[in-house]
């Protein structure tokens, strides 16, 4: 295809969005309504006789390749995470409320005067190598974490709260002081400080691990590139690797030693699938299992071989502004008081310019709505406030006010406060039919408000790239969008905190310190005090406008109707629906 005329096909289309969400005019003000989540169901039992084996047949959904990292310690990406779903093993199962319970593997017990938690293994636990599996593994893991080599981005926020673990860390012990072996199933680990976190997956708690017989022989520097990473980890999941293609599939195989039971399917193959094709794949009957796109909904919800599942996504898109670089020596935040979009009235104005209630109606049909928080609505603790919704009039107020203004009537562009050209550069990230319609629709928004927003490298960026230039605070950014799975711990400290690696946009003052803090005390154990802790980092978040939430998703899942005993359901008790019980009705899928 002509290269000029594939560049004109997302500005037209924009245009039409712009169009249909009334884009354009300088006092357009939307209504905020937005569009309504569609409710789903969550599983998919099915009636009928199962055959014996088989073959799972399971499309990772992405246009990027699988990295290859697995190991729940060592990995950051998307697609990596959906290999580890089948081969991770948790240590706690986890309840609709997101908490621990001790129906799972590992066991607990809180004593939070103490500040304590005695956690044990079952005795005779093996890995999927056969190798018997204790607490020193446990340990191991909080080590390993706490290394001041360690490469992954787990440290501080699943270990830094142990006592010891900082003196570890940074070379001053040689040991964590807070883990106190008791015997080869039970260890009680000593906390600084015990909040609510602490009983919520994604909290304090640590949750996983990592075999020490394997992992201890490893230089930290080559542990990445570790076959053990890479092609054959041992973990203590349902199924564990037999074989792979970089970047491009895995296939899987029942773990013999998996505490719950050896799984019923014979192998399972996991292939990636661009977002382009997986509806007609679907449709076509060559995959099992697809986490599917929400922007092409309309195209397979009425799909006769394949049932719809979905549930409320612990996630969000966001405008984010590059207000800061990341201190590698400190491990921590540096937010310059002069970067470009330093000025909180320049990002509101963006946020009240973009309508991302009508992108959520015209582009999703119901399987995403217009965010107002930075904590999903399936958390108790989303405040309700009300979000940005598009205001030009007053986006146009707010430059004014704060110095951004046209050098004479009729130019295009404003200027910034000491009357210099002002270019936003604006990077997104490839995936599905509309990442570069829906960035030249923000673009053009921009645009309306007078600010000169180009987009960073001309085009979307690939996954792996865009997070590469995120995480290096390349100074082709300024402005990003990019999506946040929060985990089933609500709290933002390890997003957004000041030590948080994961805090892209290096937002951090001591006010926002003390409102995060606050979520993270003691005092935080009383439920009255939580929720008003939230709702003042909420609100505060949202003033402060470091990042704009954008949408609330829907997580949709396509399952051909073949598979018996399959749930997407939030939570990880064991039951009939845990992978190791899945089923298949017949030899062939559903076409």
């Amino acid at each position: 295809m002509n290269s000029m005329l594939k560049k004109a096909v997302p500005v037209f289309a924009s245009a039409l969005l712009l169009a249909a969400c009334g884009g354009g005019s300088k006092d357009s003000k939307s209504n905020g309504e937005g569009a309504k989540l569609v409710e789903f169901q969550q599983v998919l039992e099915q009636d009928g006789e199962a055959i014996k084996g088989g073959e799972l047949k399971v499309a990772l959904v992405s246009d990027s390749p699988i990295t290859g990292i697995f190991n729940n310690v060592l990995y950051s990406a998307n697609p990596d995470s959906q290999v580890l779903n089948y081969t991770a093993g948790a240590i706690f199962s986890v309840d609709n409320n997101f908490r621990f319970t001790n129906d799972g593997f590992g066991k607990f017990e809180t004593d939070e005067e103490a500040k304590t938690v005695k956690v044990t293994f079952p005795k005779d636990a093996k890995w999927s190598d056969g190798e018997p599996m204790t607490i020193d593994d446990y340990i191991f893991t909080h080590e390993f974490i706490a290394n001041k080599d360690y490469p992954g981005i787990r440290y501080p926020n699943y270990v830094g709260d142990v006592e010891g673990a900082e003196e570890y860390h940074n070379g001053s012990a040689s040991n964590i002081s807070g883990i106190e072996k008791i015997d080869d199933q039970t260890v009680i680990l000593h906390y600084k400080d015990m909040t609510p976190s602490i009983f919520i997956a994604g909290g304090s708690l640590l949750n996983m691990v990592i075999p020490k017989h394997i992992f201890e022989g490893i230089p930290m520097d080559q542990v990445m590139e570790s076959d053990f990473v890479r092609k054959h980890p041992v973990d203590f999941g349902p199924f564990k690797i037999d074989t792979s293609v970089a970047g491009e599939s895995v296939t899987l195989v029942p773990n013999e030693y998996y505490w719950n039971g050896k799984a019923k399917i014979d192998r399972v193959i996991i292939e990636v699938v661009s977002s382009k094709n997986i509806v007609s794949e679907m449709e076509n009957g060559n995959y099992d299992i697809a986490d599917m796109p929400a922007d092409q909904y309309a195209n397979y919800k009425d799909a006769s071989n394949m049932t719809i599942l979905g549930t409320q996504d612990l996630a969000y898109t966001y405008i984010g502004f590059k207000l800061g670089k990341w201190d590698n020596a400190k491990s921590e935040v540096v937010t310059d008081p002069n970067a470009k979009m330093a000025d909180k009235k320049l990002r509101q104005a963006m946020a009240y310019a973009v309508d991302n209630d009508k992108i959520a109606e015209k582009f999703y049909e119901g399987t995403r709505v217009g965010a107002n928080s930075l904590i999903p609505p399936v958390f108790d603790v989303n405040n309700g406030q009300e979000g940005y919704h598009q205001d030009i009039e007053k986006a146009n107020q707010l430059l004014d006010e704060a110095g951004y203004k046209y050098a004479k009537e009729g130019d295009e562009f404003r200027k910034d406060k000491d009357g210099n050209d002002l270019v936003i550069n604006y990077a997104t990230m490839a995936g599905g039919d509309n990442a570069e319609t829906l960035a030249q629709a923000y673009i053009q928004w921009w645009h309306d408000i007078g600010l000169n927003v180009k987009l960073t490298t001309g085009r979307p960026i690939e996954f792996n790239s865009f997070y590469d230039k995120l995480i290096a605070d390349d100074s082709e950014i300024d402005v990003f969008q990019a999506a946040w799975g929060t985990g089933a711990d609500p709290n933002p400290t390890g997003l957004y905190g000041p030590k948080a690696a994961f805090n892209y946009t290096r937002f951090s003052t001591d006010e926002h310190t003390k409102l995060l803090e606050a979520i993270d005390s003691k005092e935080s154990f009383d439920d009255k005090y939580r929720k008003e802790a939230f709702d003042k980092w909420q609100k505060y978040a949202h003033d402060e406008a470091f990042v704009i939430p954008t949408l609330f998703r829907t997580n949709i899942t396509a399952v051909n109707n073949r598979v018996k005993n399959y749930s997407v359901e939030l939570n990880s008790l064991p039951s009939k629906f845990s992978l190791n019980q899945l089923e298949l009705l017949s030899d062939q899928r559903m076409k």
